[in-house]
């Protein structure tokens, strides 16, 4: 037997992929749960009407940008590398459609605390940021990328985002003293530290908090990631979306696995 890869896969593996999730994906009227049902309905179908042009309007600045990065990327390297921020903008960040999904999953479920682990140049910070009523703390392991996207929040008038800097295994000791709604995890893309990342924030959770992980399908090591959380007693219900996956930790949904068409 091989031994998994975090390796990501190849741009046309992953359109294979994503071919093969379209054709598999249900919609609203394969989730029975009324729960999770109203997530399809209410979240995923309405997600897209979502606006928020100020963020949108740095994203396109972060694309234009000249600006070189000495990035010292923990999630997916670990080593130093240059980077141009109109790189990071264009093709590391969560695109609008997706960012718009984040936004509209904290303001559906009234979320005060959220936590982020991977915070990059903030844009999706923002996105799940945009309520006035929640407060997000996010997680960057490298302050060149923070101090970028604290400018961002900066010109969007944030006030209500909290930054901590340095690898998660330091700083996640500290983020747990808190207990958030939603965890959105978008940081270090293989098996062991993913599954790890949960343990510890079980900690720092409720009955009702959502987790979210990113990109499911990056690696071979991250979608042995996803089967793991979705075997584990612990979590009750999930949903693939494919470039995310939803994870319920709620004792009053039944176990089940739905992979949901967005």
């Amino acid at each position: 037997m091989s031994s998994s890869s975090s390796t990501p896969y190849s741009a046309p593996h992953m359109v294979w992929k994503y071919l093969k999730y379209k054709l598999k994906a249900g919609n609203k009227h394969n989730v029975h749960p009324p729960t999770l049902f109203n997530f399809a309905e209410q979240v995923l179908q309405k997600a897209s009407r979502i606006r928020y042009r100020s963020a949108e309007n740095e994203r396109r600045r972060l694309k234009k940008s000249k600006q070189i990065l000495n990035f010292l990327d923990f999630g997916k390297n670990g080593v130093i590398l240059q980077k141009a921020v109109s790189d990071i903008a264009k093709y590391s960040l969560k695109s609008p459609k997706y960012a718009k999904l984040l936004c509209k999953i904290t303001e559906y479920y009234n979320a005060k605390n959220v936590l982020e682990l991977g915070t990059s140049l903030g844009i999706t910070t923002a996105y799940l940021a945009r309520s006035s009523t929640t407060t997000v703390t996010t997680l960057e392991g490298d302050p060149s990328v923070v101090k970028i996207a604290e400018s961002v929040w900066s010109q969007l008038g944030h006030t209500n985002i909290k930054s901590i800097v340095g690898p998660f295994e330091k700083t996640l000791d500290d983020a747990v003293k808190t207990q958030y709604d939603i965890i959105y995890i978008d940081g270090n893309h293989k098996l062991g530290p993913t599954l790890r990342y949960f343990d510890q924030l079980l900690h720092a959770s409720h009955p009702k908090t959502l987790f979210i992980f990113d990109d499911i399908h990056y690696s071979e090591e991250m979608e042995k990631a996803w089967e793991s959380l979705k075997a584990d007693k612990r979590i009750s219900s999930t949903i693939d979306l494919f470039f995310i996956g939803i994870v319920y930790i709620d004792p009053a949904l039944s176990k089940q696995n739905f992979t949901l068409r967005f």
